[in-house]
C-alpha cells in the first residue's frame, strides 16, 4: 500500500499511471478522461436511484459526458454546472438524437437555461462527478479546485438534493484506492457510488 503525504501527491501519482489509459485531453491537472469511460457511465442504468429520479446533476468534466447523455436520453432533467463553476444550467431533452449534442460543453451552454440553485424547482436524486482519485470507503480527490464539494453543498444547502440523493463517482480502477482517509478534510464529501468500466463498487462503511 503506498502512503501519500497529501493529496498533490496523490494526484501526481495517478495523473502518471492513468496515461496509458487516458484519452483526450490529457489527463494531469484534470479530471482525467479514460478509455472504457462510457462504459463506466452506462452502469447508471443499473442503479435503482437512477431509475426512480426525475432530475440528475453532472458536472461538466470530459469523463462525464456519456452520463450526461445518457440522462438527457432517459428523459431526465439534467443539471450541470458551468465551466469553473461560474454558474448552473437546467437541460431537458429536445430529442434522444440531438442528446449527443447537448451534453459537450459547448452544447450545454447553447441548449442550457441558466439558473440560480434557489431557483431550481427539481429534486436530484443523483449527483455524479469524475475525480482523480477515490477509495473504498467513498473520500474523493479532484484537480485541486474543490468544485466537486462546492456544486454538492450549494445544492444541499438550496434544499435540491432529494433525501435518499445518492453521490456516485466514475473512475478507472487506476483511481481507485484502499483507505485515502487519512487525507480526508472537514468540507470533503463522501460518494456512496464508484462506477467503473467492469463494476459498480458500493463504499464501505468506515472501519
Amino acid at each position: 500500500m503506498v502512503a501519500f503525504r497529501s493529496k498533490q501527491e496523490v494526484r501526481e501519482y495517478v495523473w502518471e499511471r492513468i496515461k496509458p489509459y487516458s484519452t483526450f485531453p490529457p489527463p494531469h491537472g484534470r479530471i482525467p478522461n479514460f478509455a472504457g469511460a462510457s462504459n463506466a457511465c452506462e452502469r447508471l442504468r443499473l442503479l435503482d436511484e437512477y431509475r426512480k429520479s426525475n432530475a440528475v446533476f453532472c458536472a461538466p468534466d470530459s469523463p462525464l459526458r456519456r452520463a450526461r447523455e445518457i440522462a438527457l436520453e432517459d428523459g431526465k432533467v439534467l443539471v450541470a454546472a458551468k465551466p469553473h463553476l461560474t454558474g448552473f444550467l437546467m437541460l431537458r431533452s429536445r430529442s434522444r438524437e440531438l442528446a449527443p449534442k447537448m451534453a459537450t460543453i459547448k452544447g450545454m451552454m447553447r441548449y442550457g437555461d441558466e439558473v440560480r440553485p434557489e431557483d431550481l424547482n427539481v429534486r436530484i436524486g443523483v449527483f455524479i462527478q469524475g475525480c482523480v482519485a477515490i477509495d473504498r470507503i467513498g473520500n474523493r480527490i479532484g484537480k485541486g479546485s474543490g468544485y466537486g464539494d462546492r456544486e454538492y453543498r450549494i445544492l444541499e444547502e438550496n434544499g435540491q438534493l432529494s433525501e435518499d440523493c445518492i453521490y456516485v463517482v466514475v473512475a478507472h480502477p487506476i483511481q481507485i484506492f484502499d483507505d485515502l482517509s487519512y487525507l480526508v478534510e472537514k468540507h470533503d464529501v463522501r460518494a456512496d457510488v464508484i462506477l467503473t468500466p467492469e463494476e459498480i463498487i458500493y463504499v464501505r462503511e468506515r472501519s
